[in-house]
């Protein structure tokens, strides 16, 4: 019997001293950046014929000049954060200039980073032209390196890409291509169309008040986060688990200095960054980006490290550009630069281009 209670002595002590150490380091260390709006998050484009899907993966219609807004749930109240003015040239890119096959062109790829998500596109700051060559803005938003090769082997059919430049944030390497559901492209035309689980809507919004169509998509979400789940229970006590410190402190630690990703998408995105590399040798450049969350953690995430060590054993033309560590240049719950983050990424692009072409 004092095997037995001598075992149970010891797992018990084990468990009330991790208990303690978690209590004192919830006190000691600050709390982790959690992106915590992505489930009250609404955005809403001036509703009409906004996208395009070319095979698996989708880019703006030419011509555009529309309306995009962003709300957020706070407290049952629906904050807009931004409102402003979309324009596309005459291939669908988020640029005021039009762009023409026969001009030697550098193509910049990435995200709603390089498309300039929350406010007139910064790529304007150039004037459509950097040193001698003309200025392609390939930046769409919720892409990663897939569909930047996707997109890359769709302009180069028609333009004379001779460079091209890389913008990227960690998350970027684990997104799949992706484009919108015959449902959500009705959703775009017409808001009356729309169900709820579309994520991304069309509405009026010259024309009408927003706010209802928010409150009946509020209900479609919390009807939605009420339903009973197996696999939402258990994700919530993996995430309970992950978070506490004496958790996410040895872990972070290990996967920062020894952990190799097997994940599929990280694989398939590094597949297109090596196949862009191949195809570009020394003409093509990557610029990692700092994001808001790297600036309250005070560092990269594991996924911007991972994808850093990763390109630069393919290539020594990688940069950085951050913000000062200065989390006003970044709207406060959406996440992306404000207008005045994306001076400082205009500046900071800038200098490298300018060095570098």
């Amino acid at each position: 019997m004092s095997k037995y209670k001598n075992f149970w002595l010891t797992i018990f002590s084990i468990i009330f001293i991790l208990i303690i150490l978690e209590v004192v380091l919830s006190f000691v260390l600050p709390k982790p950046y959690v992106y915590k709006y992505h489930s009250v998050q609404y955005r809403l484009w001036e509703q009409g014929k906004i996208f395009e899907n070319i095979n698996n993966f989708f880019k703006y219609r030419p011509n555009l000049s529309i309306r995009h807004e962003a709300f957020f749930d706070i407290k049952d109240e629906f904050l807009k954060e931004y409102s402003y003015e979309i324009k596309t040239n005459n291939f669908g890119l988020v640029q005021d200039n039009d762009i023409f096959p026969n001009e030697s062109s550098v193509l910049l790829l990435g995200d709603s980073f390089t498309e300039g998500m929350g406010a007139r596109a910064w790529i304007n700051f150039f004037g459509g032209k950097i040193n001698k060559y003309q200025l392609i803005n390939g930046g769409i938003f919720g892409t990663g390196p897939q569909q930047f090769e996707l997109l890359e082997n769709h302009i180069d059919k028609i333009y004379d890409i001779e460079k091209v430049v890389i913008l990227y944030i960690g998350s970027d390497i684990i997104r799949d291509p992706f484009n919108f559901s015959k449902q959500n492209l009705k959703c775009f035309e017409n808001y009356d169309l729309c169900k709820g689980p579309e994520n991304f809507y069309g509405f009026p919004l010259l024309e009408e008040d927003p706010i209802p169509f928010l409150r009946k998509l509020k209900k479609y979400r919390v009807n939605q986060l009420n339903e009973f789940s197996w696999k939402k229970i258990r994700r919530k006590i993996r995430s309970s688990i992950t978070n506490l410190n004496i958790v996410r402190m040895p872990t972070e630690f290990l996967k920062y200095k020894f952990y190799k990703s097997k994940n599929e998408k990280i694989s398939k995105n590094f597949n297109s960054i090596r196949n862009l590399v191949e195809k570009y040798k020394s003409d093509i450049i990557f610029i990692q980006i700092q994001t808001l969350d790297e600036i309250y953690n005070n560092r990269k995430n594991y996924n911007s490290v991972y994808a850093e060590k990763f390109i630069t054993n393919l290539t020594d033309k990688h940069f950085y550009c951050g913000f000062e560590d200065d989390a006003s240049n970044f709207y406060t719950y959406d996440g992306h630069p404000n207008e005045a983050g994306y001076k400082k990424l205009y500046k900071c692009v800038y200098k490298i281009l300018n060095k570098n072409l």
